[in-house]
């Protein structure tokens, strides 16, 4: 068995999707939480100058998506072919533009600027973004957004909810199968272990 490392900041952010893909795999790796000085010192070994990173055996991989494909690829939380692995990445390509502009909100400085992106986010954006994965994961009997199974997709809309319940907690209420999902993702016995013990963080 390969030894993992991830290297992160200290919180979920950009990083979480791996660590669930790690959890529910059942596969150790270590959780390095990087930040002030000794990310400024680890920072030249990155691959691009940023994190999260990947260490499999002493060989770096940058990048949030390039090391979920992967690991999903790896510990069967992807699809059975390329095809199929092509369509769950275009989910978490969609899943990732919510989450840009959920970015927008919560590092917006301005607070006038800040209440008025909030609003869109509300009225447009988050529903626009829900209302599609409500429809595929409704289209879908097993109750996950693609497939017969649990994919690293769920996890990447699970992670990014997060964030939706932060700022439109509300919004849930109008798309119960997403509600349903985000739930289902929370009862798998080895993601419920995880949530209970994973470091508090606020993103």
């Amino acid at each position: 068995m390969p030894s993992y490392k991830l290297y992160y900041f200290p919180g979920r952010g950009r990083a979480e999707v791996s660590r669930l893909i790690f959890k529910q795999a059942e596969v150790d790796f270590e959780d390095v939480r990087i930040g002030g000085e000794d990310w400024a010192k680890f920072k030249p070994s990155t691959p691009y100058g940023s994190m999260p990173v990947l260490e499999v055996d002493g060989q770096m991989l940058g990048g949030s998506g390039s090391m979920q494909r992967y690991l999903a690829e790896k510990f069967g939380l992807a699809g059975s072919n390329d095809f199929e692995n092509a369509e769950i990445d275009s989910i978490v390509d969609a899943i990732g533009d919510l989450a840009q502009e959920l970015s927008k909100f919560y590092f917006e400085k301005d607070e006038a600027k800040k209440t008025e992106l909030l609003e869109k986010l509300k009225n447009e954006t988050i529903p626009k973004f829900l209302g599609i994965f409500e429809k595929l994961i409704s289209s879908n009997a097993s109750g996950w957004i693609y497939g017969s199974k649990v994919t690293y997709a769920d996890f990447t809309l699970y992670n990014v909810m997060g964030a939706v319940k932060m700022g439109a907690a509300e919004a849930l209420d109008s798309f119960p199968a997403v509600k349903k999902n985000t739930e289902a993702v929370e009862a798998l016995p080895n993601i419920a272990k995880w949530l209970k013990e994973r470091p508090e963080s606020q993103f």
